[in-house]
Formats: C-alpha cells, sequence, structure tokens
C-alpha cells in the first residue's frame, strides 16, 4: 500500500511539474525581420545576455533588439551589448510590452509573460514565454474575435487549450512549442477588447477535450460549414472517430454561409483539361451545370477523381461546398460555408450561445462521444480505460 501510494505522489507531482511549465510561442511566424522596438508599458523587466543580467527596463523605457552578422544585440539609448546565443526579458512584475518589428505592420501588438531573442537562419527570432493560461485568452480573441456570448469564448477557451496541449511538439526543431499563426493558433498577444475572454479562460481552467480512450483530440474547428460539417477523412489522411459529418443548421444564418466566384469559362475548360476531365458532350455538360444536393467530396463524382478539395485549393474558394453555373462567358461557383468543415462550426456555436446552448452542449454537438475533463486528472481517466 506504501508502494502504491508513493507511486500515486510520484504521479501527481510529475502532473503538476508538466502542467506548470511554460509555453513557448514563436512569434510573428513567416516574417522576416532584423529589427524589433520594444516597448515597456507596465512593470519592470530584467535583460539577460547569454544568462548573464545585463539591464534592468522600467515601465515608459524603450530599446531595440537586432540580429546583424552574428551576434544579437540589445540598444537602449547610446549603449548596446552584443549577444552570441540568447537575449532574455525576464519579467519581474507582470510585465506589459509592445513588441513592433521593423517593417513589418503588427500595430505594436501587446504581451505578457517573457521573451526570448534568438538566431534564426537570416533573421531575429522573437519567443513568448509565458502560462498557458495567459496564453489562451490572446488565442480566443484572436480566433474567435469580439462582441460574442461567454459560453462561446469558453467553447474557444477549451478547444485552443486542446490544441495548444496535444501540439507542444509541432515546432521543437524550431526551439518552441507553436506558432501564433493559422499554421497553429492565431495570436497576436494579449486580450485587449473583449474582456470576457480572460472570464472564460478562467471559468473552463484547465479543461480539455479527449476522446472514447482519453486521448487529446486533434480540436480542429473552421469558420462555417455551410450547413453540413465533412468527416475528418474527406478532407485529411484518416478518419478521426469525433469527427463526423452531420448537418448544422445553426450555421446557415451567420455572415460567412454563403459566397460566389466567377471565372472565365475557357479558365474552368483549360482546368478540366489539365485535370484530364472527359471531354465527352454529357461530362462536359455535367461539369458546367454541376448542382449536387449536398456535399460532394469528387466533382463530378467519384469516377472523374478530382476532389471538392482541391478545386477548392487551385481556385481559392471559401469552400469544398459548391455549385457551379455556366452564365455566358463566366463560370460561377455558387458555395456555402468558410473553411475546411471538419470538426465544430465557429459561426454555428456563436449562433448556439445566442440561442442559450451551454458551451458543454455545444462541443458535444460537434465532436461525436467525447469528453470534457480537467487535463491534471487525465492520467486518472486514463488508468479507468484500461
Amino acid at each position: 500500500m506504501k508502494k502504491i501510494l508513493s507511486t500515486f505522489s510520484l504521479v501527481i507531482i510529475a502532473l503538476c511539474t508538466i502542467a506548470a511549465q511554460p509555453l513557448k510561442v514563436g512569434l510573428f511566424y513567416g516574417q522576416e525581420f532584423q529589427r524589433a522596438t520594444i516597448t515597456l508599458v507596465k512593470g519592470s523587466i530584467d535583460v539577460y545576455i547569454d544568462q548573464k543580467l545585463s539591464v534592468q527596463i522600467s515601465a515608459g523605457e524603450s530599446f531595440e533588439l537586432s540580429y546583424a552578422g552574428s551576434q544579437l544585440r540589445l540598444i537602449k539609448g547610446a549603449n548596446a551589448s552584443n549577444g552570441d546565443n540568447i537575449i532574455s526579458l525576464v519579467s519581474s512584475d507582470q510585465a506589459q510590452f509592445k513588441i513592433q518589428p521593423a517593417g513589418l505592420k503588427a500595430n505594436g501588438r501587446l504581451y505578457q509573460g517573457n521573451i526570448s531573442a534568438v538566431k534564426a537562419p537570416g533573421r531575429l527570432q522573437l519567443i513568448n514565454v509565458l502560462h498557458l493560461e495567459s496564453y489562451i485568452p490572446g488565442v480566443i480573441e484572436a480566433e474567435g474575435g469580439a462582441n460574442h456570448e461567454l459560453e462561446y469564448y469558453k467553447v474557444q477557451a477549451i478547444i485552443s487549450r486542446t490544441y495548444a496541449v496535444s501540439n507542444l511538439r509541432r515546432h521543437e526543431a524550431d526551439g518552441y512549442n507553436v506558432c501564433d499563426a493559422t499554421h497553429c493558433q492565431v495570436y497576436h498577444g494579449m486580450s485587449r477588447h473583449e474582456p470576457l475572454t480572460n472570464k472564460a479562460t478562467r471559468e473552463t481552467e484547465d479543461v480539455v477535450i479527449v476522446d472514447q480512450n482519453i486521448d487529446l483530440i486533434t480540436a480542429a474547428f473552421h469558420s462555417n460549414c455551410g450547413g453540413h460539417t465533412n468527416n475528418a477523412e474527406d478532407v485529411w489522411s484518416k478518419p478521426l472517430s469525433y469527427c463526423v459529418g452531420r448537418p448544422d443548421t445553426f450555421c446557415l444564418v451567420m455572415p460567412h454561409s454563403n459566397w460566389e466566384k466567377s471565372i472565365p469559362t475557357s479558365q474552368w475548360l483549360a482546368y478540366l483539361e489539365k485535370k484530364r476531365y472527359p471531354e465527352t458532350d454529357t461530362a462536359l455538360s455535367s461539369a458546367l451545370a454541376f448542382f449536387p444536393s449536398q456535399k460532394q467530396v469528387y466533382f463530378v463524382d467519384s469516377t472523374f477523381k478530382i476532389p471538392t478539395k482541391v478545386i477548392r485549393s487551385d481556385f481559392k474558394l471559401k469552400s469544398s461546398y459548391f455549385t457551379v453555373h455556366q452564365m455566358g462567358e463566366n463560370i460561377t461557383f455558387i458555395g456555402q460555408g468558410f473553411g475546411h468543415g471538419v470538426g465544430l462550426c465557429q459561426e454555428g456555436a456563436i449562433r448556439m450561445a445566442q440561442l442559450g446552448y451551454s458551451h458543454q452542449d455545444i462541443i458535444h454537438y460537434y465532436y461525436k462521444d467525447v469528453h470534457l475533463i480537467p487535463l491534471r486528472f487525465r492520467w486518472f481517466f486514463k488508468e479507468d480505460v484500461y
């Protein structure tokens, strides 16, 4: 019994340690710059150059970080200090700072936590190091927008947390966990315009979504499904038991439900020829007047093997749910939805929250046979499965 209790205690300590570890977010992903101006808005920070304390910065002061040649550099006024490997900005009292990379239209994003400046091939790499729960409100605001109900923000908090925890190694080779762009989750620093994002994070603290095996789900979401979500295998390479297509009437009254795009008929016919689409009169007639009654995986059907998701990508359509109309010298795609259509439909979820559904109801509506559990107790539920 003592041995069992000892093992139990060690597991608890290990889980608490994992939960307390900071999240490393690579900032300004995919954008190249060599200099960035940082202004301390609140509090103070200690600056370490190659792990040695260099200077303290107080509220209202600005300085510059740069990477030139083979060295990192901190410039404050007339003083400059060089580093070989890393410059760390360590917050001593809940500091907040604005970062403006040179040449980028980032509008001086506001951050909290710590910042690491490291060298990347030909550019400066900034990494925001902060607690997971401090990161979530910024993701909610960037991904979910403003002026929504608290229950919707709770949904976004839970799926954003689940995504972050299940993707901690996605950018391991780059020296951080996740990036701040759509490649991972959009994060523009602190939530600044929607205080409910902080409340939603607090009231769902540590809650994640798991499947029937108590494994963290791939918390896929998109803007608008157009009336029916997609099976995961219809968009990606393999099925996910919890991402199964289902009707969704909630999103049909929302802003991104419908769209249109026109292209020259000649461009469309040249595209079909390149894809080796049959040139028979019947086939071409179907290609110029494609009116499916429901979402289709292939255009016109599986015989011709042109996935609708490929057409969406090639013509930069908002979704793969569309009809094709020939209108004079043009082809017009008339479509529904915005995004890949797998998992949670954001605008459907927003509408459900407006109608009074709880965040639990909304999550269970879009993800099949899942559970909401505290991350720190996942091991306990996992033991029950086996």
